[in-house]
């Protein structure tokens, strides 16, 4: 049976969160040191957290064109509060953004991304939003697991939702 990818446009709203900087790791590693990092300062339990259970990879949609090296790992928050030492605040403008749900293997993982930038390619309206300091971002739910807490390749079922802003194309 083959997976269907859904890839559709979703409206998201502004939003408040923690974070730590990461680069991208060959061993895929910054993510899983950023979120230790984060939650050692920044406990899920935290009266701050906006949403729950979910953490979010937040990645500059300008990298998109050349390669992605910086990612940030946070948490939504109401308010920002004292901030710790290490941890950055980020103001996610929100707006239209293109989904995806990435539900099984690693090879269908990529899949979903291959999906996601060929329906953007096929758009007449619509094109990724890569001005400067936008972000797209995926959301790791904590439940069945939080893949953030296991080691990138021990992953067999990757369970995220991808989030990334679009605008309209322009008629020129």
């Amino acid at each position: 049976m083959r997976n269907t990818i859904a890839v559709e446009l979703v409206d998201v709203a502004p939003f408040k969160a923690l974070a730590v900087r990461t680069g991208m790791t060959e061993d895929k590693s910054g993510t899983r040191k950023a979120w230790n990092a984060l939650t050692e300062q920044v406990p899920v339990t935290d009266a701050r957290l906006s949403e729950g259970p979910k953490a979010y990879v937040f990645i500059p949609q300008e990298q998109w064109n050349k390669a992605v090296d910086t990612l940030w790992v946070g948490l939504a928050v109401d308010d920002f509060g004292d901030v710790p030492s290490g941890i950055e605040t980020l103001e996610v403008s929100g707006g239209l953004c293109i989904s995806a749900r990435v539900q099984g293997n690693e090879a269908h993982m990529w899949s979903v991304y291959d999906a996601i930038f060929a329906w953007l390619e096929q758009s007449v309206e619509y094109e990724l939003d890569s001005s400067e300091g936008v972000l797209g971002m995926e959301t790791v739910p904590f439940e069945p697991f939080n893949a953030l807490t296991v080691p990138y390749s021990e992953i067999e079922t990757f369970n995220f939702t991808m989030l990334y802003p679009v605008r309209r194309k322009s008629n020129s």
